[in-house]
């Protein structure tokens, strides 16, 4: 064989050609956006956990507060930080925000049998409210609601 002959046949087969590039970086876009797609999600899941976690505690704060002086913290609606004062000396540490570090929000309610109880409230990871309770849970942007120490609205 001539050494010209084998060079040349060696010269077509070195490398990668465009479209195969194109092809592996096509793959690994889509296989990164799947990975940050799932990471985004666990992360969501996490501060819906640290929000459940928060709102039960609050919870049980205003419980103690209610056994202890026979009634609840009055006002409407309001953010947790204008009760945590008075629920402190009972209950020492009162959490603030949500697992998405918006504030938590209570209210006085009383029900449609007209007894009077209290409604805590994260609005979510978009922090704004949805206006109502619907007792269904969408997605991270819906409300969660407890009332009278029970989950009313949540994931879990």
């Amino acid at each position: 064989m001539s050494p010209g002959i084998d060079q040349q046949s060696r010269a077509g087969e070195r490398g990668f050609s465009i479209i195969e590039m194109m092809i592996v970086l096509v793959f690994i876009g889509v296989i990164a956006a799947i990975g940050i797609s799932s990471a985004f999600y666990a992360f969501d899941q996490s501060r819906l956990g640290r929000t459940v976690a928060n709102l039960r505690g609050l919870a049980d704060a205003i419980t103690r507060y209610q056994s202890d002086v026979s009634t609840l913290p009055g006002g409407g609606l309001q953010p947790v930080s204008n009760i945590a004062p008075i629920l402190r000396p009972v209950s020492g540490s009162v959490p603030l925000l949500d697992g998405w570090d918006h504030n938590l929000y209570y209210e006085p309610y009383t029900t449609a049998g007209g007894n009077l109880t209290f409604r805590i409230y994260s609005y979510g990871k978009d922090g704004s409210s949805d206006g109502i309770v619907t007792g269904s849970w969408l997605d991270f942007t819906t409300d969660i609601v407890v009332e009278g120490g029970s989950f009313i609205q949540t994931k879990w």
